[in-house]
C-alpha cells in the first residue's frame, strides 16, 4: 500500500481498501493454488485444511492409506482427475502409484522418463526465467530438487531389487553416487543424514552384487557423514593370518546370511502458499518499468534486503505451522517505505504425527527395535534454502513490474477522468495482477517423510518377517506381516515397506504395507 504526503485522506483510505482487497484476493488464490475447477469437489475436513493439503493430496492419501493403489494410479493417469500438469511431475506421481501397486517394470519406465526430462531441464534457459519474471514460477517446466533427483534413483534401485535384478539395482546405486559427486562439485549437498542413508543403501546394493570395492567406498562415505553408530554398518573385514604351519584359519561361518529391511514412514514436508509483504521505497518503485538496468538494480536491492531479513528469522520464513498466518510481513522500520510489495511465496509444512515406535520381528521371536535414520523433511528444507535467493529475485521483479505498470496506467486515466476513475483503475489492474501472481507449490508430494533401516544376520533358510508398529496416537501396537524372506548363506536379502500414517487422515484399522 502506498503512503503519499499531502494526499487527500479519502483517496488514501480508498487506496488502503484497494490494496487490502487485492491482498485478500491474492490470499484466496494462494490458498486454492490459483486455480478453479469446473465442478466443485466436496469440502475438505478442517484438519486437512489446517495442514495445508490440497484436494489432490487428500484423495491420493486416502487411496494409499486404504491400499487402493489402482485407484491412486487412475487419479494420476494421463487423463486422471488429479494428474499434475507438468509431464515430469506426472511421471513421478505415476511411478509412485505403480511401485506401490507392485507393477515394478512399468514403474521403472516412468522413473526413466522422469530422469530423462530432469536431465534435459537441468540447464535453465534465459527465456524460461524471463517468463517466470512476468507471470509466475509455476509457468516454468518443473525441475526436481536435489533430494527428489536422488529419490528417483532410490526408487529405481528398490524397483530392481524387488524384481530380483541385483545388477540393475547396482546401476541405480552407481547413479546415486554420481549424483552426489555432481552436487559436491558445486559445493551443494543435501541433509547429511539423508546423504548417509542413501550412500549406505548404495553400499549394501553393491555388496549384494559382489562389487566389494564400490561397497566399501559408499560405506566409507556414509560413515564419514554420520559416524559408526548411526547406521547398521557391516563389520570391517579382518585380515587373515597364516598359522605357523602356513595353513589359513578356518573360513567364516557359511550357514548365515543377512536381510536389510527398509521402512518408509509418513509423507515429506509439503509446500503451502504464503504471501510476503516487502517494504519498497518511493525511489525503488520509480525505477520499475524504466530502463532494464534500473529495474534490475532496484530488484537486486530489494531482494538483498529481503534475504537479510530472511536470514535473521529463517524458521518463520521456511517452516509453516498450522497456527501461523499465511501472510509474512517484513519488519522494516524505515520511514522511507512507501509500498508493501506483495510477492507470492511458499513455506514448508512439516507433517505432524505423535512419536511412534517400531520393531522388526523374525519368526515371531527375535525383535529388533528401530528409529528414524533419515528425515527427508530436513533434506527438502535444504533444497528450499538453495533456491530461495533466485526465487525472491524473480518474485520481486515480477511483482514490482506489475505494480509499476498498474500505477502508470492509473495515473494516465486519472489525468483524463479524475481521481475516482484512477482509483477504480488501480483496483482493477491490481486484481488482474493478483490473479496472475500464484505461489508455486509443485513438488513430488508422495515421497516418504522418514526412512529407517534394520540389518539382521539370520540362519540360512526361509524366515517370516513382521513389524510391530505403535503409531503413537494411543492405539494399541499392531503386528503387520511383511512376508517370507529367503536367506542364503553369505548373501544379502532386502525387504521394503511403507507405513502410510500421516497424522492427518482419520486413524485406520490397519496400516497398509507395500513392499516385501
Amino acid at each position: 500500500m502506498r503512503a503519499v504526503k499531502g494526499e487527500n485522506p479519502a483517496v488514501a483510505a480508498g487506496r488502503g481498501v484497494r490494496h487490502a482487497a487485492a491482498a485478500g484476493l491474492l490470499s484466496v488464490l494462494l490458498l486454492t493454488g490459483g486455480c478453479f475447477r469446473a465442478h466443485p469437489l466436496p469440502a475438505l475436513p478442517p484438519e486437512v485444511v489446517r495442514a495445508g493439503l490440497t484436494q489432490d493430496d487428500y484423495a491420493l492419501r486416502q487411496s494409499f492409506a486404504d491400499g487402493r493403489f489402482d485407484d491412486a494410479l487412475s487419479l494420476v493417469s494421463p487423463k486422471g482427475r488429479f494428474v499434475p500438469g507438468d509431464e515430469l511431475l506426472a511421471s513421478l506421481y505415476r511411478a509412485s502409484a505403480l511401485y506401490y501397486a507392485g507393477r515394478f517394470d512399468t514403474s521403472g519406465l516412468a522413473l526413466d522418463r522422469a530422469a530423462v526430462l530432469a536431465d534435459d531441464r537441468y540447464t535453465k534457459s534465459i527465456s524460461r526465467n524471463l517468463l517466470a519474471a512476468v507471470t509466475s514460477d509455476g509457468t516454468l517446466p518443473y525441475e526436481p530438487s536435489q533430494t527428489e533427483r536422488l529419490m528417483m534413483n532410490y526408487y529405481g534401485m528398490l524397483d530392481f531389487l524387488r524384481r530380483g535384478d541385483v545388477g540393475g539395482a547396482a546401476v541405480e546405486a552407481r547413479r546415486i553416487s554420481a549424483l552426489f559427486e555432481s552436487f559436491d562439485s558445486r559445493k551443494d549437498s543435501v541433509d547429511v543424514r539423508t546423504r548417509a542413508l542413501l550412500n549406505y543403501l548404495a553400499g549394501a546394493t553393491f555388496e549384494a552384487a559382489g562389487e566389494k570395492n564400490d561397497a566399501a567406498v559408499s560405506y566409507r562415505v556414509a560413515r564419514a557423514l554420520v559416524g559408526d553408530s548411526a547406521l547398521p554398518f557391516p563389520a570391517e573385514p579382518k585380515k587373515q593370518r597364516r598359522s605357523r604351519g602356513g595353513a589359513r584359519p578356518p573360513a567364516a561361518d557359511s550357514t548365515t546370511g543377512e536381510v536389510i529391511v527398509v521402512i518408509e514412514h509418513g509423507y515429506v514436508a509439503h509446500r503451502v502458499p504464503r504471501l510476503v509483504l516487502i517494504p519498497v521505497t518511493e525511489d525503488e518503485f520509480d525505477k520499475f518499468g524504466g530502463k532494464p538496468e534500473e529495474t534490475l538494480a532496484a530488484a537486486a536491492a530489494i531482494s538483498a534486503r529481503t534475504l537479510v531479513w530472511i536470514a535473521t528469522d529463517q524458521d518463520r520464513f521456511l517452516w509453516h505451522d498450522e497456527d501461523d498466518d499465511r501472510e509474512l510481513r517484513m519488519d522494516d522500520r524505515s520511514s522511507q517505505a512507501a509500498y508493501l510489495l506483495p510477492v507470492a511465496w511458499t513455506s514448508l509444512q512439516r507433517p505432524y504425527h505423535p512419536a511412534w515406535r517400531g520393531a522388526v520381528v523374525v519368526d515371531s521371536m527375535v525383535r529388533r527395535s528401530f528409529g528414524v535414520n533419515a528425515d527427508l523433511c530436513d533434506a527438502m528444507a535444504n533444497d528450499f534454502r538453495r533456491s530461495r535467493a533466485a526465487a525472491i529475485m524473480r518474485g520481486v521483479v515480477r511483482a514490482g513490474a506489475k505494480l509499476a505498470l498498474a500505477e502508470a496506467a492509473a495515473r494516465k486515466l486519472e489525468k483524463k477522468k479524475g481521481e475516482f476513475a484512477g482509483s477504480v483503475a488501480r483496483w482493477a489492474t491490481d486484481a488482474i495482477n493478483v490473479a496472475t501472481e500464484r505461489a508455486d507449490i509443485r513438488q513430488w508430494r508422495l515421497l516418504p517423510g522418514e526412512l529407517s533401516i534394520v540389518r539382521l544376520s539370520l540362519p540360512a533358510g526361509p524366515h517370516e518377517l513382521s513389524l510391530d508398529y505403535a503409531p503413537g496416537d494411543g492405539a494399541a501396537t499392531r503386528r503387520i506381516a511383511l512376508g517370507t524372506v529367503d536367506i542364503r548363506p553369505g548373501r544379502i536379502a532386502f525387504a521394503t515397506t511403507r507405513l502410510w500414517d500421516d497424522g492427518v487422515l482419520a486413524p485406520r484399522r490397519r496400516v497398509v504395507v507395500s513392499g516385501r
